[in-house]
């Protein structure tokens, strides 16, 4: 069994230590972080089905509505979407792709957390004890729960191969970014069950999905793959949007930029960050764009990743991913700058300044 956010060798819990933590009669919520996408709502269905097999009362949930990407595929395999459960105060819960308060389901501080299921580094929230804690780098949670699936013994049905398939495929883009051995022995098992007839045609079709945005506003797209983070005591988001195409990708920039700052005066944050990511696989031009809002938003962005376009923008040749590019650099210097007391270079030349470019 991991420690939360250890550095152990990975094993994976077996049934007897699943079995460990004092569940009582009371049933467990398995739920993501707000802003649910594609493996956030796999993963903790997966993750449910698992638990009610040994014989542990659990439901699956999401704190809002699935996105597009998500309720295209769910409507492909005939799965109905988790019920929403907006508020988990009082409630016994385990949390999956996430271990960060900010992220958190509302009522988080009065939940009873029995559990974590986290890929990203650095989480901090509050647990009882004993718990079961899974947090290990993967390209997506749901590899994290194939692997239990595997530790615990426990026959993989077809609709739970399909639900951590979608995981994989929208966290690591097809498997074609942060893909881990995890990664690949989940995939290359589930996809022998899953019964999916077109593997590509169905992540074509997930991804042309996640870019549309079909009757949302400005407002609800930037709020639909949004964390928020703090560091060096600045809190600060960062929205994670898609676009089909390069001339996509700049007007959807340009609109979330727009959205940014009529939020920002009022959103309670210090610095608001963007990125668009074009999920048009055969585009070479633009591949990620990014805004950000805030006093030192950009200076800070520039200092950490160059690409200035010399008016308002950042652009790169290449997909950038929140979970092991942006966030973590954002957050380091943060820290950095929380640790040395001082505030970011607002004098820089942000036309000049490359010390660090992901291209």
């Amino acid at each position: 069994m991991t420690n939360h956010h250890g550095t152990e060798a990975p094993r994976f819990p077996s049934m007897e230590e699943l079995s460990t933590c004092d569940y009582g009669n009371e049933r467990t919520i398995v739920v993501g972080h707000m802003h649910p996408d594609s493996d956030s709502v796999g993963s903790a269905m997966a993750y449910a089905y698992l638990l009610n097999a040994i014989g542990i009362h659990a439901i699956a949930a999401t704190t809002e509505p699935v996105n597009h990407e998500t309720k295209y595929a769910l409507s492909v395999f005939g799965i109905e979407p988790p019920e929403i459960i907006r508020n988990v105060s009082g409630c016994q819960v385990i949390l999956v792709d996430h271990s960060m308060t900010a992220q958190a389901p509302r009522g988080i501080e009065t939940a009873r957390i029995v559990g974590l299921l986290d890929h990203h580094p650095g989480g901090e929230i509050n647990v009882c004890s004993p718990y079961v804690a899974v947090c290990e780098p993967s390209g997506a949670a749901a590899s994290l729960v194939y692997r239990l699936y595997m530790s615990c013994k426990v026959d993989i049905p077809v609709n739970m191969a399909q639900l951590m398939l979608m995981s994989i495929l929208s966290d690591t883009r097809n498997m074609s970014r942060n893909v881990t051995e995890t990664d690949r022995e989940a995939y290359d098992h589930l996809i022998r069950i899953a019964s999916i007839p077109d593997i590509n045609e169905l992540y074509g079709k997930m991804a042309r999905a996640l870019a549309s945005y079909d009757g949302m506003t400005d407002e609800e797209i930037l709020e639909s793959d949004y964390k928020e983070y703090e560091a060096g005591n600045i809190r600060f988001c960062i929205g994670d949007v898609n676009a089909f195409g390069e001339a996509e990708v700049c007007k959807m920039t340009e609109r979330m930029a727009v959205v940014m700052e009529s939020l920002y005066p009022s959103c309670g944050l210090d610095m608001l960050f963007l990125i668009v990511n074009n999920k048009k696989e055969d585009d070479s031009g633009i591949r990620t764009m990014m805004a950000a809002c805030g006093n030192g938003a950009a200076e800070l962005l520039n200092q950490c990743f160059g690409g200035y376009d010399g008016r308002r923008f950042f652009l790169f040749s290449r997909n950038l991913s929140r979970k092991t590019t942006v966030a973590p650099t954002l957050i380091s210097a943060l820290e950095k700058l929380g640790k040395d007391e001082k505030t970011v270079d607002k004098d820089v030349d942000i036309t000049t300044s490359r010390k660090y470019n992901p291209d």
